[in-house]
């Protein structure tokens, strides 16, 4: 069975078609063609729309798909693959149905699930699955998810909008229109935003930067222990983006973090690969009502 993959962010489409021989061995699924095509998001919802269906058309038409699985930012039905809510990172997004979209466009099945949960499910089920795991993922905004053990349906999954609490109170306007949340402070983006360079890893190899450094690793200390304080998950595990530099600045983070308890705070393992993995595990194995 060929499956194409999306992960669909708010800055990048990345796509990959995965090969399984059977859905219940993570052994037998095999990840290739792996790309990215921009999002282009600020060009509005038909042109993000457009660039989801042209990703698809080509891993179908070159590699005989048989199915599609989609993980997207923004707020998913579980059941439905309807994005109930989305942020101005995608506009227009707010309502689409997008798996009755696909199914319509190319006539074969498809599921479209949340890219953080997407992500949750691939670290936990292709790496330890006895536990219940808080899933971070740094990128344009900052993603979260929770994936307890069971079968996996709309209650072993749960997306957290960790990246909505608010951190402080009057700061920076996100793009949900609130003041002061998470992924303000804790993403890829704010990264960029407070160091005034494209390349983060300066952030945390240059000294001038070192109080931008510090601010991120305060601010994604209080969402770590506030995750573990409301959740109480064996691990939370952070992937997205800046963990692919983790090397620059995982142990001097993991240092500060001192209200974990038996939380073990790990690294992600499979990288920006997680999400199209996550959308094909979960479009084979997941239970869905509608989807």
């Amino acid at each position: 069975m060929k499956i194409a993959c999306l992960d669909v962010g708010g800055t990048t489409i990345k796509s990959a078609v995965v090969t399984v021989s059977d859905p219940a061995d993570i052994k037998s699924y095999d990840l290739g063609a792996f790309s990215f095509v921009p999002t282009e998001a600020t060009k509005g919802f038909d042109r993000i729309r457009a660039n989801i269906l042209s990703s698809v058309s080509s891993l179908a038409e070159k590699y005989g798909c048989d199915r599609i699985a989609v993980a997207t930012a923004g707020t998913v039905d579980w059941d439905s693959g309807k994005v109930t809510y989305a942020t101005d990172a995608l506009p227009g997004f707010t309502g689409y149905d997008f798996c009755r979209d696909l199914k319509d466009v190319f006539s074969m099945p498809a599921t479209v699930i949340n890219d953080a949960t997407a992500a949750a499910v691939a670290e936990h089920c292709f790496g330890d699955p006895s536990g219940r795991d808080v899933v971070l993922t740094l990128g344009t905004g900052l993603g979260s998810a929770l994936v307890k053990p069971g079968v996996l349906d709309a209650d072993c999954v749960e997306d957290l909008h960790l990246g909505h609490i608010v951190l402080h109170e009057d700061g920076y306007v996100c793009k949900c229109g609130n003041k002061g949340c998470a992924e303000q402070y804790v993403s890829a983006s704010a990264l960029k935003r407070d160091s005034g360079v494209n390349d983060i890893s300066q952030v945390f190899t240059k000294k001038e930067l070192a109080k931008v450094k510090a601010d991120f690793f305060e601010n994604m200390k209080k969402v770590v222990e506030y995750a573990i304080s409301k959740y109480a998950p064996d691990d939370v595990v952070i992937g997205g983006g800046v963990v692919e530099i983790k090397k620059l600045w995982w142990n001097d983070f993991t240092s500060l973090c001192d209200k974990t308890g038996k939380t073990v705070i790990r690294p992600a393992v499979l990288a920006n690969k997680a999400g199209v993995l996550g959308a094909a595990y979960s479009a084979l194995c997941g239970k869905f009502k509608n989807q």
